[in-house]
């Protein structure tokens, strides 16, 4: 009888094993600075203050994700258009060069058969995603010209209304009106059509409310959310009403939850608590603004921080898997996937760098998500709107 005992339990630890070790883990979201690939600190394949390193990534088991091309909003002119093209370029490039030296690690995917095969053959991998239309200006073409570059989801637009779409928050800086398209502009329109054509996918994380519904209807194709949170539990701009969670639904998109905390709980003590630190850092470094890509990585805001969170805590994992547990008792959870935004302000609690990965499915397991489901959550559903977007591409 005992003897009979132990090879239930053998059995059972076989077919665990397999099947913890086969979720495929995605996320949808990671910034990158602009000295990426340029500095030891910056250098992925050391050990660096990044939050995303591949070292810190097979430590704690995230394979994959997109790595993002983000270029801030400028002025809506030929000289600002030309800058943000250097800008862009110069992040493809980074990306690009840290798959060739570190070749033997992690490998560039352009779809979703490269993610998974990657994964089989042990291999990280980057995708790469563009985070601010802007960078395209109003010339379509180098939408295709993006696209060459392994470009396979382009957010619309970012903090300031750009020449594509009204954003979710307008710019103070640039002495944004409260919308300047009311929702998409004509051309913006066509960058979807366009976006549809080539197997790009749509992003509307950042875009204005107006402008993501109307994306929405617009795209032949489902359409991403790529870092957003769930307005309902949260009420910020950045986040996303219920309407537009159904519209997701209904397109057969997917919307990917941000590890951002501001946009998991609002706080607005801690979040004036940072604008003032952001300000300050930009000051002792010269900068009119706070720059994300330049200042998140300094001592000053790194010490800042710290000291804000012993005043106003984080939000944690579980808030984070809150905002997931609503989006599937809503619209179901062939509809939602995970984000960190690392690099980029992303971070709470139990998940704070890419060697924390694991939490999170451990939280899911906690929550009585089953393997298959933490599957598509974890990257299921985000490769099977980029597989249709491809087909669908395809069609065309």
């Amino acid at each position: 009888m005992k003897h009979k005992y132990y090879i239930i339990l053998f059995a059972c630890l076989f077919i665990s094993v397999p099947l913890k070790a086969s979720i495929l883990t995605f996320d949808s979201h990671i910034d990158i600075p602009f000295d990426f690939m340029q500095i030891p600190n910056h250098d992925p394949g050391k050990d660096t203050n990044m939050q995303v390193d591949l070292k810190k990534m097979v430590e704690g088991s995230l394979n994959s994700g997109f790595f993002v091309v983000y270029v801030p909003q400028g002025d809506l002119d030929k000289r600002g258009y030309a800058d943000a093209k250097i800008k862009a370029e110069k992040k493809f490039s980074s990306i690009r060069k840290m798959t060739e030296i570190y070749s033997s690690k992690i490998k560039l995917v352009k779809n979703p058969e490269a993610v998974i095969h990657a994964k089989e053959n042990n291999l990280l991998s980057a995708a790469i995603g563009i985070e601010n239309g802007y960078v395209i200006g109003e010339d379509l073409k180098l939408l295709d010209y993006y696209y060459s570059l392994g470009a396979r989801y382009m957010t619309l637009a970012h903090i300031g209304h750009n020449q594509i779409a009204d954003s979710s928050i307008p710019s103070s800086r640039l002495n944004d009106p409260k919308e300047l398209h009311g929702g998409l502009s004509r051309f913006g329109r066509e960058v979807i059509s366009r976006m549809n054509q080539l197997g790009m996918m749509v992003d509307i994380s950042h875009i204005s409310d107006k402008a993501a519904l109307e994306a929405i209807k617009l795209s032949n194709s489902p359409v991403i959310a790529s870092h957003s949170s769930v307005k309902s539990l949260a009420d910020h701009p950045r986040n996303l009403s219920d309407e537009i969670l159904f519209e997701i639904a209904k397109n057969n998109g997917v919307v990917q939850i941000v590890a951002f905390p501001s946009y998991l709980k609002v706080d607005k003590e801690r979040d004036y608590a940072i604008r003032q630190l952001g300000i300050s850092v930009a000051r002792t470094y010269g900068d009119n603004e706070f720059i994300p890509s330049k200042h998140l990585t300094t001592q000053e805001f790194k010490e800042g921080i710290i000291n804000i969170n012993k005043h106003f805590p984080l939000p944690s994992i579980r808030d984070f898997i809150n905002h997931i547990d609503y989006v599937v008792k809503l619209i179901g959870v062939n509809h939602v996937g995970i984000s960190s935004d690392f690099g980029g302000g992303g971070g709470v609690e139990g998940w704070m760098d890419a060697r924390e990965t694991q939490n999170l499915t451990n939280e899911l397991r906690k929550r009585n998500y089953s393997d298959l489901q933490i599957k598509k959550i974890w990257s299921g559903n985000i490769l099977r709107v980029w597989r249709e977007v491809e087909k669908k591409s395809q069609k065309n």
